[in-house]
């Protein structure tokens, strides 16, 4: 695909694959508010939602995504930062330093040309980052994995920086269940994708770190197939012509050795997986781990039961709701996870299960293109197993899915 047929591409659509039925009917973007969500609210009418709730399986998938992803309760009006976190901001504004609150990682860029919360975007981001950092976490989620390189990129480009916002936006959204986050979110990508058509129309070497950038984030973010697939067939587009030209920066080496999928869809890896993680779950009951440890691996659980109930005669909508879920979980539950919980043992576990999950669910579906591009899982799911077996607690489950594992 040529890059120059970015350049048309419609906008990313506003449904999601559990927003109410009404606005998708009325081709508005559903906030995905329960039991009444704001549009229909707006337009004084019953949202579907209500009805939910007497059918059973639809609340139960909508309250998986909610639960899987960290999304606990109705999102939160007004601006999350802390006062804590809005005076290291006006500090960084002042001294032109990033303050030391970010840790280890410093952003080089000027602050006085960016707003009160693009600052503190980022600075939430090299925050988590360092403390991912410090606990020797940092190579075991996607977001933290590829995000040193895309702090160098985005000190000098407005295109790469708006993708980075709207991923930062994103993730304090799904834990502060913040609808100004969440708003922010939208904005920055509408920003990057303007920027990014920009950037093609006049695509020139020094262009393709900030493309490559903005590209992948925007893939991680939106939801749609027709836009998933203009992304990650631009992000080929991008690497077969550096690749053409002989220019092949570092970021170009990160991505391109992840671009090809592993043949790894059997069946009996995701049912053994399945029997692996209720072993787990009866071992973390004895425990009494924190609830929402058990109720994300309960849920996990029953995301892959669905997989491995998916055969080619199944709706196609049906396997693209599926894989959606499965890919927010993979860019955000271990992210969220490590960040907020004190037992790593059992969050580690939670992560390995579910990036086996996924390793084997490509196969089983028709729908596995909406598999991220570009996220390494095989890389990720070893360092996760090197740094259960460093802990040292339950050796027989780290076997059991180390075994499990081998064949991918």
């Amino acid at each position: 695909m040529p890059i120059s047929s970015l350049r048309r591409e419609r906008r990313s659509h506003t449904k999601s694959f559990t927003g109410c039925s009404m606005c998708k009917r009325r081709h508005m973007r559903c906030d995905e508010n329960f039991p009444q969500c704001r549009n229909c609210t707006k337009h004084k009418v019953t949202c579907p939602y209500q009805g939910i709730d007497s059918q059973g399986k639809p609340l139960h998938r909508i309250l998986r995504k909610n639960t899987l992803l960290g999304r606990f309760s109705e999102s939160l009006p007004g601006r999350p930062w802390s006062p804590e976190m809005l005076a290291n901001v006006r500090q960084w504004k002042r001294t032109g330093v990033m303050p030391k609150g970010g840790g280890c990682i410093r952003v080089t860029l000027k602050p006085q040309l960016y707003s009160q919360d693009d600052l503190c975007f980022v600075f939430q981001a090299a925050s988590n980052q360092h403390k991912l950092i410090t606990m020797g976490l940092s190579k075991l989620t996607v977001i933290s994995s590829y995000l040193p390189s895309f702090l160098p990129i985005i000190s000098s480009s407005r295109l790469a920086m708006n993708g980075f916002l709207a991923l930062s936006a994103h993730q304090v959204a799904s834990v502060t269940q913040s609808q100004y986050a969440r708003q922010k979110k939208y904005k920055y990508q509408e920003l990057a994708i303007q920027d990014l058509r920009k950037c093609i129309a006049g695509f020139k070497e020094e262009h393709v770190g900030e493309a490559l950038v903005a590209s992948m984030v925007l893939l991680w973010l939106c939801e749609d197939v027709p836009t998933r697939k203009t992304f990650t067939n631009g992000i080929l587009a991008i690497l077969d012509t550096c690749q053409s030209i002989g220019h092949q920066p570092e970021f170009y080496h990160m991505i391109a050795h992840t671009t090809s999928k592993p043949e790894c869809g059997k069946l009996n890896g995701l049912q053994y997986t399945i029997v692996e993680m209720k072993k787990f779950q009866k071992v973390l009951e004895e425990q009494q781990p924190e609830d929402d440890t058990m109720r994300q691996l309960q849920l996990l659980i029953a995301l892959a039961e669905d997989l491995a109930r998916l055969e080619p005669s199944t709706p196609a909508d049906k396997q693209l709701e599926l894989i959606q879920l499965l890919r927010s979980c993979n860019l955000w539950l271990p992210l969220n996870g490590l960040l907020s919980r004190r037992d790593h043992w059992s969050t580690l576990m939670i992560n390995a299960y579910l990036y086996t999950v996924t390793l084997y669910a490509s196969g089983q579906t028709s729908q596995a293109s909406m598999i991220d591009q570009g996220v390494d899982l095989p890389s990720l799911l070893d360092e996760t197993l090197q740094r259960i077996a460093l802990i040292g607690s339950h050796a027989e489950l780290l076997n059991n899915l180390t075994a499990i594992v081998s064949p991918l």
